[in-house]
């Protein structure tokens, strides 16, 4: 009697784990397919921008030098991000939010000619902007801005007097900004046409 009250149990309990088991596997199943219809589905100014970084390995005569230019800040930006580490260490100063050691990666990056750019980054709490050279693989600060993260058309003209090649067809990246009042955010450093180091761009 108890051998079969034994076995009883023991099928009920197998019963049981298979039914845990199968709703797992449908929960994760769901996870997947949402997660993949989520990436799917991108806003229109993630699309164009996505159209424009594939058109940067078709190179034609008329748009050869906007290619180039989109090659080289592709390039720079990556050895940003590589080397943001040690090139945050030699801003001046340090983040202000209890608990943070370092800068966070840059959130906003323009090239203002001359190899000069500015990044924006932040500790979570506080802003900063920094005016770097990238020359012979390498970057050096210009000039360094704390507690800020955008300027007046003056001042930001200024700066590009100072730094930069007023021809030079300033470029700007970004992860996020107000595009029609509404917040867009994009994964990576994204080309966008707002001049987002401009107050009410």
């Amino acid at each position: 009697m108890k051998i079969n009250q034994y076995i009883r149990q023991a099928q009920y309990k197998k019963g049981f784990a298979s039914i845990i088991l199968i709703g797992v596997i449908v929960l994760v199943a769901l996870g997947g397919y949402f997660t993949l219809k989520a990436k799917q589905k991108s806003s229109p100014e993630q699309t164009s921008t996505t159209a424009t970084d594939q058109k940067v390995y078709t190179i034609s005569d008329t748009n050869k030098s906007t290619t180039n230019q989109l090659i080289a800040e592709s390039k720079i930006i990556e050895s940003l991000k590589t080397n943001w580490q040690s090139i945050q260490a030699l801003i001046p100063f340090r983040p202000g939010h209890p608990g943070t050691v370092a800068w966070l990666s840059p959130y906003s990056v323009q090239f203002i000619g001359k190899n000069n750019l500015l990044v924006g980054f932040e500790d979570g709490y506080n802003p900063g902007v920094a005016v770097l050279n990238f020359n012979n693989d390498q970057f050096k600060i210009l000039e360094t801005f704390k507690n800020q993260a955008v300027f007046t058309f003056s001042d930001w003209q200024s700066l590009i007097n100072k730094y930069g090649n007023s021809s030079y067809p300033v470029s700007t990246y970004t992860v996020s900004l107000l595009r029609n009042k509404q917040i867009v955010s994009f994964q990576d450093l994204i080309n966008v046409p707002e001049n987002i180091f401009l107050k009410n761009y």
